[in-house]
């Protein structure tokens, strides 16, 4: 937790500095740019960084997945992060978002979260991807493929995070400023937790699935968010937002066998 004293809060929430100071967390946004890629960049979408000895990702049925983000961790510094090596989150290339409001998942049968350690050269690379590429799902929420600049800041908890409920002795849906305006809903426009990011705190359309059920606590770092903004070409089903947890001391570790994967939409 970072000890960041000059942050900005409503007047309102100016009593609570000491305690959320404790809570600040440092975060990587994440900034899509609509331009080609190489095999290398950070992206959404696009063609994967593949060794020529690896195999590329199927789904629990057999079909091949789709690249959903990449990021070379050499474009950003994040504490607890990998400062090189490639990540890489796949998923099915079809997902029934009219289906079900929320899901999560920590099986990694229809997603899969790959880390490469060290890098290839590009003549050791699989080039050719017209094998997966021979269709764009209107389902898959990523219909452009997209370059990542990274801009790291630091943020406090976010209401959607199951740990703001642990942050005050007095909830804050019981305390009111003199206009009689409830402190949650000021809380709620100042740190809602949205946005593209890597680490910080998460943002929901529905509730945090930690909170809903307490043994996914132990996903306690936000290893990637991306959400829903039409500009970008970026959808999850009715205007949602997905996200990857991971452990923290597994992520010291570079183990990524053990991912929570959820997302939810407004339908």
């Amino acid at each position: 937790m970072g000890m960041t004293k000059d942050f900005q809060l409503p007047r309102e929430l100016a009593p609570f500095r000491q305690r959320l100071q404790q809570t600040i967390m440092p975060t990587s946004r994440i900034i899509p740019i609509n331009t080609d890629t190489s095999l290398y960049d950070s992206k959404f979408g696009g063609d994967p960084y593949l060794p020529n000895t690896r195999h590329y990702p199927k789904d629990s049925s057999g079909q091949y997945m789709k690249l959903l983000a990449q990021i070379n961790c050499r474009d950003f510094q994040l504490s607890l992060f990998p400062t090189e090596g490639m990540l890489q989150f796949f998923i099915p290339s079809t997902t029934e978002f009219h289906c079900y409001e929320s899901h999560e998942e920590i099986w990694q049968q229809n997603f899969k979260v790959r880390y490469y350690e060290k890098l290839v050269p590009a003549e050791q690379l699989t080039t050719d991807f017209s094998f997966i590429n021979a269709h764009n799902p209107v389902q898959f929420p990523i219909q452009q493929e997209l370059k990542l600049h990274f801009e790291v800041e630091e943020e406090i908890v976010s209401i959607m995070d199951y740990r703001f409920y642990d942050t005050f002795d007095t909830p804050l849906s019981l305390l009111f400023n003199g206009d009689g305006n409830n402190l949650y809903d000021i809380y709620m426009k100042h740190s809602l937790g949205q946005g593209h990011k890597v680490g910080g705190y998460p943002y929901f359309t529905k509730q945090d699935p930690r909170q809903r059920f307490p043994f996914l606590k132990k996903y306690d770092v936000l290893l990637l968010q991306i959400e829903s903004n039409d500009e970008d070409g970026i959808m999850w089903g009715d205007c949602g937002v997905a996200n990857f947890f991971i452990n923290r001391d597994d992520l010291l570790r570079r183990d990524f066998s053990d991912i929570l994967y959820h997302w939810d939409h407004y339908e």
